[in-house]
Formats: C-alpha cells, sequence, structure tokens
C-alpha cells in the first residue's frame, strides 16, 4: 500500500521500511483520485545518513525524511505544519508550540487531566498539519509524530495557536500581531525551500496570522496552567494574572 490522504492530500508515497507504513495505518486511501504528492526515499541515501545518526532506527530516520519532503510538498496546497502538540476540545483544534523542553506534550496532558479523556483528545504530539480549504483554516492529524505514536486522522477548525514560556506563576496574553512570524518560521519547515516553495510558505504563514488567534501562555505547568488556558480562550476573561493586550 503506497497511497494516503493525509490532510486531504492523496499521496503516493513509497517506505523502504515498515516504519512508516505502521505509524500511517489510519491514512491509507483506496480511491481513484490522482496523487497530488509522491515522495520516495532512496534507502542508500537513508543507510548513509543512518551511520551518523546511529541512534535512530533505519526506519525512523526514513519517517523524519519523508515527513521533511511531505512538509515541503504540502506549501503547494495552502499547507504548513506546526512543531506542536494538537488538541481537539470542544471541537475546535488547539496548538500548543514552544521550544524543546519547554513541555508542549506536558501541558497538553493536564488538559486531559483536568478536563477528562472523554473531553480532550490530542490530535498530533509533533507535527500536526494547517491547512486552507475555501477560506476556513483546518487543523489535521498526520503519521509524523515524531516517535510519539500520538495522531489521530481527524480535522478541526482550528481555534488558537498557543505559545508556551516557562514561568514561575501562570498568565496568558493575546500576542501582538508583530511578534508573531518569527515565532512561526521557528517551527515550521524552513529548510531547504527553493523560491517558489518559500514563497507558498510566506504566503501562508501571512494568511494564519492575518486570520487566526495566537497567545503566549507563561506557565509552570501545574493545572492551574491549564485552568487559565481554558478559560482565557473559550470567554476571552482575566483569569489569575492573564490580561488580553488590545
Amino acid at each position: 500500500m503506497s497511497m494516503y490522504k493525509i490532510a486531504d492530500i492523496i499521496s503516493d508515497i513509497r517506505p523502504k521500511f515498515p516504519t512508516f507504513e505502521k505509524n500511517a495505518k489510519n491514512y491509507e486511501y483506496s480511491g481513484n483520485e490522482p496523487a497530488q504528492i509522491k515522495i520516495s526515499i532512496r534507502e542508500d541515501y537513508i543507510r548513509k545518513r543512518a551511520e551518523k545518526n546511529t541512534h535512530l532506527t533505519l526506519g525512523n530516520l526514513e519517517s523524519i525524511f519523508l515527513a521533511d519532503s511531505f512538509n515541503k510538498k504540502i506549501l503547494k496546497y495552502n499547507a504548513i505544519f506546526l512543531h506542536s502538540s494538537a488538541i481537539l476540545y470542544k471541537g475546535k483544534a488547539y496548538l500548543f508550540s514552544a521550544d524543546s523542553g519547554v513541555g508542549k506534550s506536558t501541558h497538553t496532558k493536564l488538559w486531559i487531566k483536568k478536563f477528562g479523556a472523554e473531553n480532550v483528545q490530542i490530535i498530533n504530539d509533533d507535527k500536526p498539519i494547517i491547512r486552507f480549504i475555501d477560506n476556513d483554516c483546518y487543523v489535521y492529524g498526520s503519521p509524523f509524530d515524531g516517535g510519539s505514536g500520538i495522531n489521530k486522522n481527524i480535522r478541526a477548525k482550528l481555534g488558537g495557536i498557543i505559545f508556551l514560556e516557562r514561568a514561575e506563576e501562570n498568565s496568558i496574553e493575546v500576542l501582538d500581531k508583530n511578534s508573531i512570524f518569527s515565532r512561526i518560521y521557528k517551527n515550521t519547515i524552513k529548510f531547504s525551500l527553493d523560491d517558489e516553495y518559500a514563497g507558498y510558505m510566506l504566503n501562508t504563514a501571512d494568511k494564519l496570522i492575518k486570520e487566526n488567534y495566537f497567545y503566549l501562555l507563561k506557565c509552570n505547568m501545574n493545572i492551574e496552567s491549564a485552568e487559565i488556558c481554558e478559560k482565557f480562550l473559550l470567554t476571552g476573561d482575566s483569569y489569575g494574572k492573564a490580561e488580553k493586550n488590545t
């Protein structure tokens, strides 16, 4: 099986090792539409790179290369991935993005602990995809989950993107639009982009910034941080030390 439907994009992906096939089983496509994206990584290239990445299996290394190629090619379809942990809550998707080690996965697990696994689903714990379709902005799961094994083949309208920073006290605010691009750029694909694909990336990022809400959550990773964030996202009310910028 080499046909997959990821972010509503028909993809012909031909892995040499079983790791990707296992992760992507829920994305298999058996329809008649032609592939929009075709990806195959040479086995000799994977094995050569494995010599300097001995901590990774051949299958895991191939999955990284497939993710890089896929996340570049989807830029052409008004789509972009964001390094983040995405949850589905009350019918909308919320993405939590942070530098490595800050605790995006830890924070989304606090949502499950506070609001219940029946109310909070993790869509993808590493590389969810954001895509514009008919002027609506959707978040999709993808089989590229950073090795966590946490991904679901679902889509939901984007409710907001939250950038996390560690702090002793919890607070949340709306980010100024002028400060957002650098945060997105740091957490999406930017390597090996020629002028054409760099243009797609910039256009999609610009549309994302103009049409959606972005927040900065300073948090100490106790359960109160999830309470503060949830209330602010759903009501816009100040809570604790949270203040909404105008």
